[in-house]
């Protein structure tokens, strides 16, 4: 009694030390529950920090690889977009058109192209693969280009415009409205940070997009109309010529300045094994006397959100595929179950995070488990929770399997048999019997041996 007592306090002790939780048929609709920070709609971040940018009006810091929302500022707040309307321009049009088609650019068209815009110098007549337009889209930002380039996919421009939208609605952007092509100031031209994230994450999925995205140079084929052209990236941030803003962990981007919206940066950055996305929108650029950009504002502030990214989250892993984790009695079962982590998970958390801050959380999939149990069969999941945020969660697996329980088979007495005790009684009387026999025989001699002793005696007198 008292060796079970000293066993069941030091269970005890260690679950509360370890911060190990079983829970049984817990279910959840809770965002924070289901997804934690491990959704581009997360609703909460890692981050604890209100604002770390001086001008930017939104903001979204993201890690790719594994899902990870680290940082917002005003996610959902409606923005003007500028040119990251391109972004969704490019994506619609790798998916719907064929990037070895000619286009001939025309006059028509040319005239939807709004005055004094960033452009490749496009000429009625010219003839141009839609694989350079969607680059000069991309990489420089050609407002000329992709206007043809969407007239080409679409139709029309109106027809594209409307592919547009429906593939915002396609990838749950509710608060997105595409007016334009190009991203120049339109009231019916809107999104969020959030919203920017979200196409910009599916659009990095598509190969072409994605080496688009990260081109710093191209050179574009000579057409009818031009000899080769040759483009360099927007953003200053990916070049290498640009020393003071330049940074070798920059993996791509898209730029974009109105007035109305201010300037603005989508980027990819790499570090330790992370993939930083960072989206920041209508950061205020400070102008030099002589009407030059002294301060962007966009590149230093992302840079500030790079920094904060790689400075304080690291990749760490949770589980081991194989790793047992918590035991659960059977009902009808001939023994108990343990289960195991069905997969190993990497998560990224907050680097200055120990093990003694996390919390085990097992949940079972019902409040029974009965018999019989499969090895390998999902009993449910276990998650890793920092605070009130579910870092990571993987499937719990059935170690071992559990037939059910078959009572033991106890042989039935045998039946007494009739006249047993008849058998007995008359062995019992044998005995006796045997004994005083064996006592009078046993007096005889002794009578015999007197009798002898006395004749001696007379015999010597």
């Amino acid at each position: 009694m008292k060796n079970t007592r000293i066993i069941s306090l030091f269970l005890a002790f260690l679950f509360l030390f370890s911060g190990f939780f079983v829970i049984a048929g817990a279910t959840s609709d809770d965002p924070a529950v289901t997804s934690g920070c491990h959704s581009v709609d997360a609703a909460m971040t890692l981050s604890t920090e209100e604002k770390l940018t001086d001008t930017a009006k939104a903001v979204v810091l993201y890690e790719l690889n594994s899902d990870t929302m680290l940082y917002t500022y005003n996610p959902d707040g409606k923005i003007y977009p500028t040119s990251m309307v391109k972004l969704m321009t490019a994506l619609v049009a790798i998916e719907n058109g064929e990037l070895d088609d000619m286009v001939t650019v025309t006059r028509s068209v040319l005239n939807q192209v709004p005055i004094g815009i960033v452009g490749i110098d496009l000429k009625a007549g010219e003839e141009i693969s839609l694989r350079d337009l969607l680059y000069a889209t991309m990489v420089a930002s050609a407002t000329d280009a992709s206007v043809v380039a969407a007239a080409h996919v679409g139709g029309s421009v109106e027809g594209f415009l409307q592919m547009m939208n429906d593939k915002a609605a396609q990838l749950g952007c509710q608060n997105t409205h595409y007016g334009n092509v190009h991203g120049l100031h339109d009231e019916q031209t809107y999104t969020t940070a959030r919203d920017i994230a979200r196409i910009t994450e599916a659009a990095l999925e598509n190969e072409i997009f994605h080496e688009m995205f990260c081109t710093v140079e191209y050179t574009m084929a000579e057409t009818n109309k031009h000899e080769q052209r040759t483009i360099i990236t927007s953003n200053n941030m990916m070049n290498p010529q640009k020393a003071k803003y330049y940074d070798k962990r920059i993996t791509g981007g898209r730029t974009g300045a109105t007035d109305q919206g201010g300037r603005c940066l989508t980027l990819t950055a790499q570090q330790d094994g992370m993939n930083i996305l960072c989206v920041l929108m209508g950061a205020t650029p400070t102008m030099a006397a002589n009407g030059s950009v002294e301060v962007y504002g966009s590149f230093e502030e992302s840079k500030v959100m790079v920094d904060y990214a790689f400075a304080n989250f690291q990749f760490r892993q949770v589980f081991y595929h194989g790793q047992s984790l918590a035991q659960y009695s059977v009902a009808n079962g001939a023994s108990h179950v343990v289960t195991q982590a069905a997969s190993s998970v990497s998560t990224i958390m907050p680097s200055q995070v120990d093990e003694s801050q996390l919390k085990w959380v097992y949940v079972a999939t019902n409040d029974t488990i009965t018999a019989p149990v499969e090895k390998g069969q999902k009993l449910g999941t276990a998650q890793v929770w920092y605070g009130v945020k579910c870092l990571a969660e993987t499937d719990m697996v059935a170690m071992n399997g559990v037939q059910l329980y078959q009572p033991p088979v106890i042989p039935e007495k045998p039946e007494a048999q009739s006249g047993s005790w008849l058998t007995l009684l008359l062995v019992l009387v044998g005995l006796v019997v045997l004994v005083f026999l064996g006592m009078i025989a046993l007096r005889a001699l002794r009578i015999m041996q007197y009798q002898r002793r006395r004749k001696r005696r007379s015999r010597r007198r």
